[in-house]
């Protein structure tokens, strides 16, 4: 009986969905439950997956297509909701529309407003994009409703895939069937692990210090090279791709902080990495089940050469993706939400914590964060009626300045969102690429020269 009462406990943090007497609604994941009290019009919490197609946007087609995806993964579809000790989803009771596209995306999306979705499906053209807040999925599961949405979009125009969908190493196109509970559970609880410490806190990093754009503005930086190149040049130094390009960034912060005088009085650069926390701790979930490693460096002990930064990113990186130590963080922040002292306090009050710790764990730690999701799949008969995909990282007032990275086919591309006026992470970034002899093509969003990031 009590081994019984043990099990229940323990679904009841895994289950996100829930009905009572008002209807269905669903609990916010670990990683969720701090979104809402650290995001506004501005820092929307909004990422960006986007495709350029090989014709212009069919909108009948597109709102058919978003219907189907929408009626296929219900539990994307919901709105925020303050309860007096939690937030909350609640299905929305109409279907998605479609939205024009902006020169500067990922803003003006405010998920704290009533009624206001946790996604949003923009298209311009032959361009068609779709914007996630953090508090309802990461970059996992932004790729899985995206990929689902283009092959319903395709199979409405009547392309046919090539192979069978939903299946093998297509089971994240979700194009038939229903929606099931490990879709939407709370993987961070599943694989809570009970007993561990804490890892340690991090120190305050640098930050770019830099006017901020006018606001509503995000600035998208865009660098394409060529995907055998890039990896190539990373196994000639023992690192990966993604390694690689963390050097590239701490090295493009270094001088930043070395050029600066007086010298800021943090004297540590740190660059975020997300990790997916899947290929850990197997979970089928589409919700939020990321967490991430800090590479960093002192300042203080002087400039770094580059073949340097890349040997230690290596080894940095060696050392904190590995399941012990990443099961540390699960441990701190899962906890949390199972405290019976932390469940009775009032939602105003949590708010206030949320933005303290979220201050002191969160993005005060990190110089900036580059996301790399590798490669993107799609089924053979799709492949050619793809031109590009994109990735846009969230906009964040602390860091200023962060980067994704996503290859299709031998593409790969780098965007940087910036809400700062500098570019200057972006232009030693990419002339650093260069001066390693890779081929670099660069392009703004917001019409800005691109000779003033390379010449």
């Amino acid at each position: 009986m009590n081994v019984e009462r043990g099990r229940s406990r323990e679904q009841q943090f895994i289950r996100t969905r829930r009905e009572d007497e008002a209807g269905v609604w669903y609990a916010l994941d670990n990683a969720a439950i701090i979104m809402p009290a650290v995001t506004n019009e501005i820092t929307t919490g909004l990422f960006r997956f986007e495709a350029e197609l090989d014709a212009p946007i069919d909108p009948e087609a597109m709102k058919g297509a978003l219907d189907l995806t929408v009626r296929r993964m219900p539990y994307f579809n919901v709105s925020l909701r303050r309860g007096l000790f939690w937030y909350y989803f609640e299905p929305c009771s109409t279907l998605p529309p479609l939205y024009p596209d902006s020169p500067s995306p990922c803003q003006k999306w405010d998920i704290n407003r009533s009624g206001t979705c946790m996604f949003r499906v923009r298209c311009e053209q032959n361009r068609i994009a779709a914007e996630f807040s953090h508090a309802m999925t990461d970059g996992t599961g932004g790729l899985s409703f995206f990929k689902t949405l283009l092959a319903h979009y395709f199979l409405l125009k009547g392309i046919d895939p090539g192979i069978r969908l939903g299946e093998g190493e297509w089971s994240d196109i979700l194009a038939s069937g229903s929606a099931v509970q490990e879709e939407f559970e709370d993987a961070y609880q599943r694989y809570f692990p009970k007993g561990l410490p804490f890892p340690e806190t991090g120190l305050n990093a640098f930050h770019l210090d830099s006017r901020p754009l006018p606001g509503g503005q995000y600035r998208v930086i865009s660098g394409i090279l060529s995907t055998a190149q890039v990896l190539a040049e990373a196994k000639r130094r023992n690192a990966t791709l993604t390694e690689l390009l963390v050097a590239v960034y701490l090295d493009a912060l270094q001088h930043i902080w070395h050029e600066t005088k007086p010298h800021p009085r943090t004297p540590l650069v740190a660059v975020e990495v997300p990790i997916n926390l899947r290929a850990l701790f197997p979970s089928r979930t589409f919700r939020n089940f990321s967490l991430f490693v800090l590479i960093s460096e002192d300042m203080r002990l002087g400039m770094r050469s580059f073949d340097e930064l890349v040997e230690r990113t290596h080894y940095q990186m060696k050392l904190e993706y590995d399941r012990m130590s990443i099961a540390k963080h699960l441990s701190r922040n899962a906890g949390s939400a199972r405290s019976l002292g932390v469940r009775l306090v009032p939602l105003w009050i949590k708010d206030i914590f949320a933005r303290i710790l979220f201050a002191k764990f969160g993005e005060s730690m990190l110089s900036g964060f580059i996301s790399n999701l590798g490669p993107v799949e799609m089924p053979p008969g799709f492949v050619p009626h793809i031109h590009r995909f994109g990735f846009i990282p969230a906009p964040s007032l602390t860091t200023l300045t962060n980067a994704s990275v996503v290859s299709w086919g031998d593409e790969l591309l780098v965007n940087f969102g910036s809400l700062a006026q500098s570019r200057d992470i972006e232009r030693l970034f990419f002339r650093r690429l260069r001066s390693l002899g890779l081929h670099v093509s660069v392009s703004c969003r917001l019409e800005e020269e691109t000779h003033a990031i390379l010449p």
